[in-house]
């Protein structure tokens, strides 16, 4: 075992950032690097990582593009494609650290505070939009968006009704509140303790150079970066954790309780806080792509060190939204494939940290 905190303590982030992502660009008050992560797409003229210290003093780096970031830890993981044990290793040699002895154990870290979302400037008018958007869903002038849910999508009515989804025909037809962006598609709200808080907009069929979700300003409505999603009838225990909303919607259509990550990149200690407060056994469904493979597992990493350990389902082909559409009895085949998920990470060898 290493002594976490006094590694990192002992390594310059702004050098290792140099070595490892390339010369950072900007002056010494602001620089900025490239994004380590291989899915992040880089644009633009200034690179999107910057470092910072956190507000327990611990220097850390953050992707302002896909949400990528952590500690010297996750940087060293990520750039050598290396797990969490080799990456202790070589950053306590670069530190001159060796391994405590066998009895030795890291000092108690208080549980990480998580800052409350600041509420809706305009509660009543996004509640408002909410509850037009759900009426218009059932109309006939709602019939293409209700079909892409429907037919498209392979969402039950009765899951759709119970999540509140409506549907956006337009700012020439939709009133919206100031901050809620003006194309049409799916609306999918976040309600948290009766109340609308966030809501998202799906775009039906949206054009390869354009984003399939639409987001209102933070101004308006401040990302919670968790939606739960219910079933209409709760058929089983586990919490099944999506990558977005339409595949959280999917888990609810097989009688599971869901709960969709809303930020673009991988989770962070506060997803995995907010998470562990759930009384109930969680299961990480994340795309198979290489992006959610690392996303889960480092979900699945931090759960473990808020001592609610989750299992992680392992999709294969497309997402949760594309299992549903390809099985043919879907309330039989995903509770099967919750059963097969793959046990806890505490099961295999890994340093007693917690990152």
């Amino acid at each position: 075992m290493y002594d976490r905190d006094a590694i990192i303590a002992a390594i310059d982030l702004r050098a290792l950032a140099d070595d490892l992502l390339g010369e950072h660009v900007g002056g010494e008050r602001n620089p900025s690097w490239s994004c380590p992560n291989p899915q992040h797409a880089q644009t633009g003229r200034t690179p999107p990582v910057h470092i910072f210290t956190s507000h327990r003093g611990e220097p850390r780096w953050r992707c302002h593009g896909c949400g990528d970031g952590g500690t010297a830890i996750d940087l060293v993981m990520r750039t050598k494609d290396i797990g969490l044990r080799d990456a202790l290793h070589d950053l306590a040699a670069q530190a001159g650290h060796v391994p405590q002895p066998p009895d030795w154990h890291p000092r108690q870290r208080p549980r990480p505070t998580i800052e409350p979302v600041q509420g809706c400037r305009d509660t009543e008018g996004l509640t408002a939009y909410v509850d037009s958007c759900e009426r218009a869903l059932w109309r006939a002038d709602g019939k293409d968006i209700r079909r892409w849910l429907t037919e498209n999508r392979g969402l039950p009515g009765e899951v759709l009704r119970r999540n509140h989804v409506g549907a956006d025909l337009g700012p020439s037809r939709q009133q919206r509140p100031d901050g809620m962006c003006r194309t049409g598609g799916a609306v999918l709200p976040v309600i948290a303790d009766g109340q609308v808080v966030y809501a998202q907009v799906r775009v039906p069929h949206p054009r390869p150079d354009r984003p399939r979700y639409l987001n209102p300003t933070g101004d308006l409505a401040p990302n919670p970066r968790l939606a739960r999603f219910r079933p209409a009838t709760v058929q089983h225990p586990e919490v099944i954790v999506t990558e977005g909303s339409i595949d959280a919607l999917s888990a609810a259509a097989a009688g599971y309780r869901a709960v969709a990550v809303l930020s673009a990149g991988y989770p962070d200690r506060s997803v995995a806080h907010a998470l562990s407060r759930l009384n109930h056994p969680l299961v990480i469904a994340f795309d198979p792509d290489d992006a959610g493979r690392q996303g889960a597992d480092k979900l699945a990493q931090l759960l473990e060190a808020e001592m609610h350990p989750a299992a992680v389902m392992d999709l294969e082909h497309g997402d949760m939204n594309d299992a549903l559409r390809a099985a043919h009895d879907w309330e039989r085949e995903l509770p099967a494939q919750v059963d097969h998920a793959t046990p806890t990470p505490s099961s295999r060898e890994a340093p007693s940290i917690n990152r």
